[in-house]
């Protein structure tokens, strides 16, 4: 799983004190609904912005001039390894689609960048089905393991395109994981069936659109 490759890096890089408790990485996502004219769902753009704990243990070994700044091609090949390995967990992105489960699948192309101390990660799904015109579309994005928390940073991070008669609403979560807040021991999350998934819920967002 995914979820815990991610832990095992973030415990590595951030020392003891991160092994007591999740969660162990914290996500900033951002997100873009694209539908085509006909209202049907073409892709969601995703770019998660990761702490500086993990993006620092992330970037090792990638930068051969030297000079701090990580090797563009390698960033995107390690992209490329990180969707592959995402698709185990569902991307992390759960949606229903008019009342039904949506299936995702990676589309071309992720890249990476870093930035100020921070990785960013910039990929593309795309459903793997016709579902038919969208009605309503609900997106959330977490880990039901809480091994990474996902939030939402402030102002507009999440858009709607392609569908003018489609309307978008963000629904914040009740709660905002602060980077480095340990919220629930390990062996709570691990030792207590539904325990993770019970604490990540009051920090999961979700994305609404309905469609007339």
């Amino acid at each position: 799983m995914i979820g815990r490759v991610l832990a095992a890096l973030a415990m590595v890089c951030g020392g003891a004190g991160a092994a007591l408790a999740h969660p162990h990485v914290w996500v900033q996502a951002r997100a873009e609904l694209v539908l085509d004219q006909k209202r049907n769902l073409v892709a969601i753009r995703e770019s998660w912005t990761f702490d500086p704990e993990y993006s620092a243990f992330a970037v090792l070994n990638l930068d051969s001039k030297r000079d701090g700044v990580p090797d563009q091609g390698k960033l995107d090949a390690m992209a490329v390894e990180r969707l592959e390995a995402m698709a185990e967990t569902a991307f992390f992105t759960r949606g229903k689609i008019n009342g039904r489960p949506l299936a995702l699948k990676a589309g071309p192309s992720p890249t990476a960048s870093f930035s100020q101390g921070r990785l960013t990660l910039d990929f593309t799904l795309v459903p793997q089905g016709p579902a038919g015109p969208v009605r309503n579309l609900v997106v959330s994005f977490d880990d039901p393991d809480f091994y990474v928390a996902f939030g939402l940073p402030p102002g507009d991070p999440v858009k709607l395109s392609g569908s003018p008669d489609c309307v978008l609403k963000l629904n914040r979560p009740a709660r905002q994981a602060q980077e480095g807040e340990q919220l629930i021991p390990d062996d709570v999350a691990t030792g207590t069936p539904g325990a993770a998934a019970a604490a990540a819920a009051d920090y999961t967002g979700r994305l609404l659109v309905a469609c007339p």
